[in-house]
This record gives C-alpha cells, sequence and structure tokens, in this order.
C-alpha cells in the first residue's frame, strides 16, 4: 500500500486555518460568487470580439454589463459576510451591514477608490482585505456593545427604541472603527504606492516582487490584478497607453504586458500547466473541473481553478503557484535578453489566446511562442508532483454540496452548532486521515485475522471472514477505525486489493484442506470499479481453488452507488460460482427495498438487531428479519452472537450460521481449528 507523507508545517498551516470559522464562512461565500467573474470575463471578451468587428454597440453593451457585474462582486461579498457575521455573533444584521457600508465607502472615499458620475456605474475598488477585515471588526464591536447593554431604555414602544438603539450603536461604531481604519487606509495607501514605485534594484526583481505578491492575494482569495493592477503600468517603458512605437531595451524589456504574456499563461500562477495536470487527474471530479477550466484558461481566465479545485488557502499548491511564474518571468527575461526572442512592444488585451498572444505581443516572433510552450511544460512539470498529492486526497467529494450551499445561505437557520462547509475543513479532515496512516505505517504494520462462521447444526467452522487489523512493532492489536480514513484519501480501493491478494493467498491452503469458504469485505467504491471482475477472477485462478469457495461481501451502499453497475457485477460473480453476500443487513434504512431487486446467495444479519434480542421488541425484529430473507431465497449468516442466550435463540429458529465472540474473536488463520467441533 502507497505511503502518504506531508510535512509537518504544511499540516499543521492548513489544520489552523482550517478551525477558523471566518475562513470557513469566506471560502464558501467565494464560490458563490464565482460566477460572476467568470461572466464578466466572458463578457469581456466578447466587448472584444466586437471591437475588433467594429461593431460598437454590442461592444460597448458587454463592456458595460461586464463593468456592472464586476462592480456587484465586492459589494456582495461584503453583504454576505455581513449576514454571515451577524448570524455567528447573533446580532442585527441590519447593524452589521449599515455599519460596514459605511466605513468602507467612507475608506473608498479617501483614497479615491470610489468613483460616481458620468454615465459609469460605482466603481467600489478597494482590496477584498478591507472587505473581510471590517465587518469582521464590526460585528465584533456591536457584540461587545451589546452584551454591554449600552442601550436606550424608554417607555416609547419597541420599534421607536429599536430605532433609536440602531443609530447609537450604528454611530458609535462608524466612529470607533471608521476614523481609525480611515487613518490607517491612507497611510497604509501612501506606504504601498511609494514601496512599488521605488524600483531601485532590477526591473526583473521588481517583477518577481510584484506576481509574488499578485499570486499570494488570489492564494488569500483576491484578484491579485485587480487589486495591484496599477502599479504594473509602472513597467512599462512609457506612461502613454499606446506603445506601438515603443523599442524596448534590455534595461526595460519588462513591461506589463510581458507579465501577462509569460507569468500569466492561463491567468495567475501560469495556471493553464496546473489545468493540463488537472485533465490527467485520476479523480473524475477534478478531470471534469479540468475540462471546463481549459476553455476559460485558454484566454486566461482562471477564476475556476482558483475556487473550484481550489488553489484558495491550499497550502500544497502555493509553493508552485509562486514558483511557476518566477521561473517563467526569469527564463522569458534571459532569452529576451540574449535576443533569441523579440521583446514585447505590441499591446494585446489580457484575453489574447494563449499562445497567439506571444505570437501577436512581439509582432510575429515564432519563438515567442516556442518560449511559451516551454514555459507552459516546465509549469506543468513542476506542478505534476503537488497536485498528484492534492489528487490522492479526492477532496472534491466533500465539497460545495448543493445541502451545504443551501445550509449556507439560510441564513435564518445558520448557527455555531451547525458549522458551514467549505473547502478548509473537508481537506483538514483528509489531512487528518493522512497523519493518522502515516503514524499507523511507521509504528507497525497491517495484517489479516480471520473469525470463524459456524455451522449450528454440525457444529464446525465452515466458513472464515478476513478481516483487516493493525499490528505495532510491540504486538498490540488494533481495531479497523482506520478503514475510513483509507476512504478519506482515495485509498479504499488500494486496501480491498491487498486483503483480497492476502486473503486468498493466506487460505488457499485451508480452502483445499478443509472445503471451508472464505469471505472477503469489498468497499462500494472498488465493486464497481472497472476491471475489478477479471481482477478478482485473475486472483481466484492463481490460487488454483473452486470460485464457488469464494464470498464477496458488500454493504448496501454500493447498491445505492451506482445500482446499474452494481447488478452487472453481481450477475458476473454468480455465473462465475463466485457467492454475493449483503452484509450489515438491518443497520440501513433502505437494505429492504434492495433484498427484492438483488439476488443474494447470503445475507448476513447485522448485530445492532441480535444485540437487542434480549427484550420482546428487539426479538420480533429480529424473527421478521429472518423470516424476510427466507422468503427471499437467501441464506442467513447471523453476525455478533455474543451470549448463551442468543446462542440458544438462533437454535431454537433454526439459524444455519452464526459469527460471534461467543465462538471465536478474530485471529490469525494458523490459530484456528478446523477439525474441532464446537460444544456449546
Amino acid at each position: 500500500m502507497a505511503k502518504i507523507s506531508l510535512s509537518n508545517m504544511m499540516r499543521k498551516s492548513l489544520y489552523s486555518l482550517s478551525e477558523n470559522i471566518y475562513l470557513g464562512g469566506l471560502c464558501n461565500i467565494f464560490v458563490m460568487l464565482l460566477p460572476i467573474p467568470v461572466i464578466s470575463a466572458i463578457l469581456d471578451g466578447l466587448a472584444s470580439l466586437f471591437d475588433m468587428a467594429n461593431s460598437y454597440l454590442l461592444s460597448h453593451f458587454f463592456k458595460t454589463a461586464s463593468d456592472v457585474l464586476r462592480m456587484l462582486y465586492p459589494m456582495l461579498l461584503l453583504t454576505y459576510f455581513s449576514l454571515f457575521l451577524s448570524q455567528k455573533e447573533n446580532i442585527s444584521r441590519v447593524l452589521v451591514m449599515t455599519a460596514s457600508f459605511a466605513i468602507v465607502f467612507m475608506i473608498c472615499a479617501s483614497t479615491n477608490s470610489l468613483t460616481v458620475g458620468g454615465n459609469r456605474p460605482i466603481n467600489l475598488n478597494i482590496p477584498f482585505l478591507i472587505l473581510v477585515l471590517i465587518p469582521i471588526l464590526v460585528s465584533k464591536l456591536i457584540f461587545y456593545i451589546e452584551s454591554k447593554e449600552w442601550i436606550i431604555r424608554t417607555e416609547l414602544p419597541n420599534v421607536v427604541e429599536e430605532s433609536l438603539n440602531l443609530i447609537i450603536i450604528t454611530f458609535l461604531v462608524i466612529v470607533i472603527i471608521g476614523f481609525p481604519v480611515f487613518y490607517l487606509s491612507n497611510l497604509m495607501m501612501s506606504a504601498t504606492e511609494n514601496w512599488f514605485l521605488d524600483y531601485n534594484i532590477h526591473p526583473l526583481f521588481d517583477a518577481l516582487i510584484l506576481e509574488t505578491t499578485r499570486n499570494l492575494l488570489w492564494f488569500i482569495g483576491m484578484n491579485g490584478h485587480a487589486v495591484i493592477s496599477s502599479y504594473s503600468l509602472d513597467f512599462d517603458c512609457s506612461n502613454v497607453v499606446n506603445i506601438v512605437e515603443l523599442k524596448c531595451h534590455s534595461e526595460n524589456i519588462i513591461n506589463s504586458m510581458f507579465l501577462t504574456t509569460y507569468a500569466s499563461i492561463g491567468g495567475a500562477g501560469n495556471s493553464l500547466s496546473l489545468v493540463l495536470c488537472m485533465l490527467l487527474a485520476k479523480s473524475k471530479g477534478y478531470s471534469r473541473l479540468g475540462i471546463v477550466a481549459l476553455t476559460f484558461s485558454v484566454f486566461n481566465i482562471n477564476e475556476l481553478v482558483i475556487y473550484g479545485l481550489p488553489v484558495m488557502f491550499n497550502p500544497i499548491l502555493i509553493i508552485p503557484f509562486i514558483m511557476v511564474p518566477v521561473l517563467s518571468l526569469s527564463l522569458a527575461y534571459l532569452v529576451t535578453t540574449l535576443g533569441f526572442v523579440a521583446p514585447i512592444t505590441i499591446p494585446i488585451s489580457w484575453m489574447t489566446p494563449t499562445l497567439y498572444s506571444g505570437y501577436l505581443s512581439t509582432d510575429g516572433d515564432i519563438n515567442a511562442v516556442v518560449l511559451q510552450v516551454v514555459i507552459i511544460i516546465i509549469g506543468f512539470l513542476i506542478y505534476a508532483p503537488f497536485f498528484r498529492r492534492i489528487d490522492s486526497m479526492t477532496i472534491e467529494n466533500g465539497l460545495f454540496s448543493k445541502s451545504l450551499s443551501n445550509k449556507y445561505f439560510n441564513y435564518q437557520k445558520l448557527n455555531e452548532s451547525n458549522p458551514i462547509g467549505g473547502v478548509l475543513p473537508a481537506m483538514n479532515q483528509n489531512l487528518l486521515a493522512q497523519d493518522r496512516i502515516n503514524k499507523l505505517q511507521g509504528s507497525g504494520s497491517f495484517v489479516l485475522f480471520f473469525q470463524p462462521q459456524y455451522d449450528m447444526k454440525n457444529k464446525k467452522i465452515i466458513s472464515i471472514e478476513a478481516l483487516i487489523r493493525h499490528q505495532d512493532h510491540k504486538g498490540k492489536i488494533s481495531p479497523p477505525t482506520f478503514i475510513d480514513d483509507f476512504h478519506k484519501v482515495g485509498l479504499a480501493s488500494d486496501l480491498d486489493f491487498w486483503v483480497l491478494h492476502r486473503a486468498l493467498a493466506e487460505t488457499a491452503p485451508f480452502i483445499k484442506e478443509f472445503g471451508i469458504t472464505v469471505s472477503i469485505n469489498v468497499s462500494p467504491e472498488t465493486f464497481i470499479k472497472a476491471g475489478f471482475f477479471n481482477i478478482v477472477k485473475s486472483e481466484i485462478e492463481k490460487i488454483n481453488v473452486p470460485f464457488s469457495s469464494i464470498i464477496l461481501e458488500i454493504t448496501e451502499g454500493v447498491l445505492i452507488k451506482d445500482e446499474f453497475n452494481t447488478a452487472s457485477t453481481i450477475l458476473k460473480f454468480r455465473g462465475l460460482g463466485v457467492k454475493i453476500a449483503l452484509d450489515d443487513f438491518g443497520s440501513g434504512y433502505s437494505s429492504l427495498g434492495y433484498l427484492s431487486k438483488y439476488e443474494f446467495d447470503i445475507v448476513k444479519i447485522d448485530r445492532t438487531l441480535t444485540m437487542n434480542t434480549h427484550n420482546k421488541i428487539g426479538e420480533e425484529l429480529f424473527l421478521l428479519t429472518c423470516k424476510i430473507v427466507r422468503v427471499l431465497g437467501a441464506k442467513i449468516v447471523v453476525e455478533g452472537v455474543e451470549t448463551l442466550r442468543e446462542v440458544e435463540l438462533m437454535e431454537k429458529e433454526n439459524i444455519p450460521t452464526v459469527q460471534g465472540f461467543f465462538f471465536a474473536k478474530p485471529k490469525p488463520i494458523e490459530d484456528i481449528i478446523f477439525l474441532n467441533n464446537v460444544q456449546f
């Protein structure tokens, strides 16, 4: 079985992030808002196409629509996050939203980030970090004020009294938070501008700093290009927009278009290389997402990758996400300086398709296209090992389901006891599972134990069930609680095939000598996996035992997962002679319906029914279940028989086969005595 390794620093960083409820809520908000930037980018592309076709009215329409959507994004982010925080703190949503919007618009007005007038809509151009921090500060302060009961008590009607308190609290919040934030935002804006505008070292070094900053902003869910887009213009050799006649020299090779052409292939982080990795993913979810994202990535739209994969808040992908553009810029600068590739001199749209952008921006130099191809390949090779780790975690199975999204946006029902699902908690669970598996693999090894099944009439062992256990270096045996961890990290099938191979190899001599049968548990993922039937058939043929001596145990989970493929696989195995058993019958809610759809050779009645036979209702349910199984013609095996009273009930009801601690606990196969009859 594959061993998973992950650095402690990476695990700890993700654990701390995933436990943050604010980031959990923010992740869901970013995903819910994902259609807005994607549609806005598509509208930008249509505007460019109609502009080139000299259809200026349509171009203006699509450009305006794109601007409106882009303007809505920060407002909706501020709205949804304020609603989330008001529910979390159990405070008035009106207070949080009103104060947050007031303070944010004050900051925008003071930093010239708020434009109103003319025929253009309001443009809320402000770093997303402020949109996140302001409502957090506002909600905390409102919670504090309300907890201290700094409110007015009057004889006025409730609605009037509530309005007065709203006015007072909102005023206090705006003054207490608004002024310090107003002052600091101006101070930070000035410092940031001076830092970006002070290029005293080398243009390449400055470009690397800018690109790294952009991608770090993307990592925390902010559009890095939008936040610091104005600074990239300072790399241009001229301040004018039209630089068609510009002839760059080695000292000013790097301009804003150079960054777009070589450091944003497919979007921030040269994410086209990452999309190619997704296309080759083992996980169907990632490969399907890669197919959809590829079309957008060709036009440098990568929001689907940032929020859908995700790259955002993903410490595994942050390394290549930063590294690939840095190496790409360095390589492009080197070959351009040496004269192998023409400098970027022709202004192009950021949505110009990949490869064509290199050709067009260098005025037809085919070497620029070759350079872009090389950069994509290098990026693919760098992203590949990191993405394989993500792929193995299969985190997409538990992310952003419809139920989770509905739960999040149903603000009336959201509370702290009903946490929000999202990227970070799901990733955290996968990493915790990896960590537990690592510790098991380092502290010992996995072994197979076998539990006998007894023929009640002849009082002898007729079958054994293979059960995986963990044995540490001191010989201590641990129960199979780790099986869920293998499912979480996508290694359930690896575990199943390991058990299958070992079980057949270890039991073959006993099957031939004593004529027993062997039961092997198979997870739903494995049972419907392509090629599973042929693998089992080949393994049985290798050990040269009758197919009828092998029993595959499945749970109703496989029936729910894929009814068509399950039915087909069951028929093929039964045609071969392999028996199929429905395991844990009685523990689920829908097994009765499946009994009528599929022909099972054996039905194993779960311990949850057996253990309640000491009371009248429990015994009646148990007997009714046995009757149903008999009507359908399947053989009954009762699990979890642990007391003499339960054994006597099995004899009384003519139960043919039982399994449980009363007869034997799971043990190594060499410790099972097949010849001895059992007395009870």
